[in-house]
C-alpha cells in the first residue's frame, strides 16, 4: 500500500460543473433581501463547500469530479479512498523506464460499494511492472452524488446554508476561530453521511 500520507497522493483532475448549494439559495435561507452583501456571501459560499467538500469535513465529494490518486509498486487490491465513486476513468503508471504509461482498464475488477470500492487485477492479470517509486501507480476515478445539486443529500445542502449563515453572522471572527464554532447542527448533519476516513 502507498506510504505516502492521502492528502499527498492525490489530486483533483478536474473540477466540478456545478455547486451544491448557490449563493441566490444561501440568502434566502438567511432572508438576505439586498444585494449589498453578494460578493461576501458568494465568498462564504465557496468558503463553506471548500469546508466540506472531498477532503473537508464530509470526506465525500458532492458534485461530479474528476481525481487521481497515486499508489506504490504492486498494491494488490486497492480501496479507492475518496467516494462515492462513479467509475473508474484511468490506470496509470510508470514504467521501469520511469515514463507514464496507460493500463488496459478492462484487466481489472471495479468491486464494492460506491464508499469503499475495490480496484485488483482480474484473473490471469497482474498491476504493470513499475519503477520503483512510491507514486508509481495513478488511478483516476469520478466521484460524487451526481452532476447536479439536486443529486446531493438534503442534509448536506442543508449543512451548508447553516454554515454560510454562521460565517454570515460572525464576521468579525477570524476564520479560523469562526470554523472551529460552527453550530452543532451542522455537526449532527454532516455526519450523517460523513466517509469513515475523516478524521
Amino acid at each position: 500500500m502507498p506510504t505516502l500520507p492521502l492528502l499527498q497522493r492525490i489530486e483533483r483532475v478536474s473540477a466540478p460543473a456545478a455547486e451544491p448549494i448557490t449563493a441566490a439559495e444561501a440568502k434566502a435561507q438567511m432572508r438576505v433581501e439586498h444585494t449589498d452583501d453578494d460578493t461576501l456571501i458568494d465568498r462564504l459560499v465557496d468558503t463553506a463547500i471548500d469546508f466540506v467538500d472531498v477532503t473537508g469535513s464530509l470526506g465525500k465529494a458532492m458534485i461530479t469530479q474528476t481525481w487521481g490518486e497515486w499508489f506504490a509498486p504492486n498494491p494488490g487490491s486497492i480501496v479507492l479512498s475518496l467516494g462515492p465513486v462513479q467509475s473508474v476513468s484511468a490506470i496509470k503508471y510508470y514504467d521501469t523506464d520511469n515514463a507514464l504509461q496507460t493500463a488496459t482498464l478492462s484487466n481489472f475488477h471495479v468491486l464494492g460499494p460506491k464508499d469503499q470500492t475495490v480496484l485488483k487485477p482480474k484473473s490471469g492479470y497482474s498491476w504493470p511492472t513499475t519503477f520503483l517509486r512510491d507514486d508509481a501507480i495513478k488511478i483516476e476515478y469520478v466521484v460524487g452524488y451526481g452532476d447536479a445539486a439536486s443529486d446531493v443529500p438534503q442534509t448536506v445542502r442543508h449543512a451548508l446554508m447553516m454554515l454560510v449563515a454562521h460565517l454570515y453572522e460572525n464576521r468579525e471572527l477570524s476564520i479560523e476561530r469562526s470554523m472551529s464554532q460552527v453550530p452543532f447542527g451542522f455537526e449532527a448533519l454532516i455526519e450523517r453521511e460523513r466517509s469513515s476516513w475523516y478524521g
